[in-house]
């Protein structure tokens, strides 16, 4: 069989397991995909009723909410960067020196990896009081779990031939960590550290909208007092501040890897 032949066998069953389990999901959850066609329209005239035009009535305190919201989403992507550094040296082959330690450490990044933000909000909302600190902490949880991984695989790709030459020279751990580790590392970390707190920015809807603060808090506002002219006009506010962040960091990644 040719090469070109069998690519195209791979690509045609691809597309063809895909279209399969998208029938298959539709029937177990009983989707109309007839009835969502024909009311597609109507779904338009409604959006458009409801959302338009944009209200800006209260503009300024929504740009005042958008910079609580990245104030948080920075401070809560720079603690858990420091967090994340020091678990990454626990969890990292080439820096770990006690496997009890990896393993505990390892857990606990997974742990808060994995489970979402908004069950983070809406757990620690019971122990904590509803604002703008309780969204700083979930977002530094996400973003300790997060960035851990992420070091640790970074410092995993760490060349041992710095490593092994400060150790023949009787160098510390410390010393090791900082003149062959951190700087052949830096730009993978700098780099996963901004994805961070653009990510912190993206997440800021769901966790002001359950634990309070910055501009998610207004939007649940919004949607609870169906005030969705100014509702829109948050949600345009949110994309514009995420997109112009990614290009902000794009441009810093871009320097760093020159």
């Amino acid at each position: 069989m040719s090469y070109f032949r069998e690519k195209r066998i791979r690509t045609a069953a691809f597309f063809l397991t895909g279209f399969l389990l998208t029938i298959v999901g539709s029937q177990r959850i009983q989707f109309d995909w007839i009835l969502m066609i024909t009311h597609f329209p109507d779904a338009i005239t409604r959006f458009v009723q409801l959302y338009l035009p944009p209200d800006f009535s209260e503009w300024g305190r929504m740009i005042q909410e958008m910079g609580v919201t990245i104030l948080i989403a920075l401070a809560a992507a720079a603690t858990g960067m420091i967090l994340a550094f020091f678990a990454a040296l626990a969890i990292s082959a080439r820096t770990s020196k006690n496997k009890t330690l990896t393993l505990i450490v390892r857990m606990l990044a997974s742990l808060t990896r994995n489970i979402p933000e908004g069950v983070w909000a809406i757990v620690l909302l019971m122990c904590f009081w509803y604002g703008e600190f309780l969204a700083y902490l979930v977002m530094s949880i996400i973003s300790f779990g997060f960035l851990a991984r992420v070091y640790a695989d970074a410092m995993d790709e760490a060349s041992m031939d710095c490593i092994e030459a400060l150790e023949a020279t009787g160098a510390s751990y410390w010393q090791i960590i900082f003149n062959a580790v951190v700087p052949e590392t830096l730009p993978a970390l700098i780099s996963w550290s901004l994805y961070a707190a653009e990510n912190n920015i993206r997440s800021s809807t769901i966790i002001g909208m359950l634990a309070g603060g910055g501009i998610g808090y207004l939007i649940g506002n919004y949607r609870h007092f169906r005030q969705f002219h100014s509702l829109l006009v948050a949600i345009v506010m949110i994309v514009a501040a995420v997109l112009l962040f990614d290009q902000i960091s794009a441009q810093i990644r871009r320097r760093i890897l020159q």
